[in-house]
């Protein structure tokens, strides 16, 4: 069983593509010449499961690395990531990339307290300001800033 673990990414994705496949499809296709709202996803979506079912017939799992501590770490980046998207929602933007940004700087980059948490207010506040006053990106009341 654990010699064919390899194929579960691909598999994954193979579902993931289907599935995306279908919800395109009811958004409406359309035609070339006039496409409707679902006609890119779907290329998009079939060019995934296409790429995926490739990768289930035909890849070599000697190409994978073995899992190691390090595997884990991105694991955590995933999970920080979705407790960002979840906090930007909620409070705003300020704190959750503060948070974020002070997290990574001392967990993957391992800088100390006195770079790390500088950066990460300098960060979130050039973020901010790049995005929501600069490119006038809406963002969720914050806050920080306020309604």
């Amino acid at each position: 069983m654990s010699k064919h673990l390899y194929r579960l990414a691909p598999l994954v994705l193979l579902l993931f593509g289907v599935t995306a496949m279908l919800q395109a499809r009811d958004l409406s296709l359309g035609e070339l010449s006039a496409p409707g709202p679902g006609l890119w996803p779907f290329i998009v979506a079939s060019l995934l499961s296409l790429t995926a079912l490739v990768l289930l017939v035909i890849d070599d799992p000697a190409d994978y690395e073995p899992w190691t501590r390090g595997t884990a770490g991105i694991g955590l980046g995933l999970v920080s990531l979705a407790v960002f998207i979840v906090l930007f929602e909620q409070i705003g933007f300020l704190v959750p990339a503060t948070l974020m940004l002070l997290f990574w700087l001392r967990l993957f980059a391992r800088e100390p307290w006195k770079w790390a948490v500088p950066l990460a207010v300098i960060g979130a506040v050039v973020f901010h300001l790049l995005f929501a006053e600069g490119l006038g990106v809406p963002f969720p009341d914050d806050i920080v800033l306020g309604g």
